[in-house]
């Protein structure tokens, strides 16, 4: 049993020899393999950059701040020990 799926697209024939010439200079065997190896490329790329939280220095240090000194909450503390009991 074969356990992918087919993808398409439909493109000028500029297209077509933009993606065949980059594949070639790459030296992937086939355009299929260098749009799949570009996409997949890409979408890692796009999935990490969403995973990463960029903060300015100073966001920076208050969150640090925040995670070594966090400040006492009774209700967090109260739904804690409800939990555990």
């Amino acid at each position: 049993m074969n356990n992918t799926t087919r993808i398409t697209a439909r493109v000028t024939p500029q297209i077509q020899e933009l993606l065949a010439r980059a594949a070639a200079i790459s030296g992937v065997s086939s355009i299929n393999s260098f749009i799949l190896s570009a996409a997949v490329d890409r979408a890692k790329d796009i999935i990490a950059k969403e995973s990463i939280l960029n903060l300015s220095q100073r966001d920076s240090m208050l969150f640090l701040e925040a995670l070594e000194n966090p400040k006492e909450n009774n209700k967090l503390r109260d739904a804690f020990l409800e939990y555990n009991s």
